[in-house]
This record gives C-alpha cells, structure tokens and sequence, in this order.
C-alpha cells in the first residue's frame, strides 16, 4: 500500500520533466500521454487492484520507450529510470495490501504432573 502512494506522489513527474527538460518531440508526447494517464490510473490504484496493473504496464511502456526510439542520455536515464519504478510500485509484491492472517491457538492442555509426586521429601 506505501508503494502505491510512492507512485501517486512519483506519477506526475514524468509529464513535468518532459516539460521542463528537452526532450524530443516523440519522447515529449510520449512522456505528457503516459505520465497523465499514469498518474490518473496511479491515484485509481488505491481502489482497485486492476487500475494499479494498468499503470504497471503504463510504466512498462515508458520504460522500453527509451530503447525503442531514438532518444539522448537524458531521455533514456529519466524515461526508463521513471518507468521501471513505476512498474516496480504498482506492479511488485509491495503493492498488495496488508493481510492478516489468523492461526487458531494450539488447545489447553493440563499441567503435566511430576513423576515423584507421591513420594516423600528427603530431609
């Protein structure tokens, strides 16, 4: 649960950074259409499970984006750094809400008497 408000708070700095750095005309689009959609499916994925694996693949996407277009050493560090940790928040173990898991209490059992019970003290 802490991991996906770790992607809701890290969501929108994907469509900031491609506003405020210069990336390329794909990588820009790119980063302002799965960054919001990111970070609406993120703010989601504290109702629903599903919407938090939508966002995974979101992330998923961000992240092979780098590799797949052209891109600067700038491009490829935020994009894929962004999504792997999106990826990593909304879709890894951590993401899944706290469980209780219940044990029923082993049954009562009587005080074992000793076995020199009957006989007498030494002095």
């Amino acid at each position: 649960m802490f991991s996906r408000a770790f992607a809701i708070m890290l969501a929108p700095a994907l469509p900031a950074a491609a506003l405020i750095l210069s990336f390329g005309s794909t990588h820009t689009a790119n980063a302002l259409i799965a960054g919001s959609l990111a970070t609406l499916l993120a703010g989601f994925a504290l109702v629903d499970r599903r919407f938090g694996t939508l966002a995974a693949l979101v992330g998923a996407w961000v992240a092979l984006t780098a590799f797949i277009f052209p891109s600067t050493f700038v491009e490829q560090t935020f994009t894929a750094s962004w999504g792997i940790t999106i990826f990593t928040c909304l879709g890894g173990p951590l993401s899944d809400a706290p469980r209780v898991t219940r044990t029923a209490a082993l049954p009562a059992t009587p005080p074992a008497t000793a076995p020199d019970a009957g006989l007498p003290l030494a002095a």
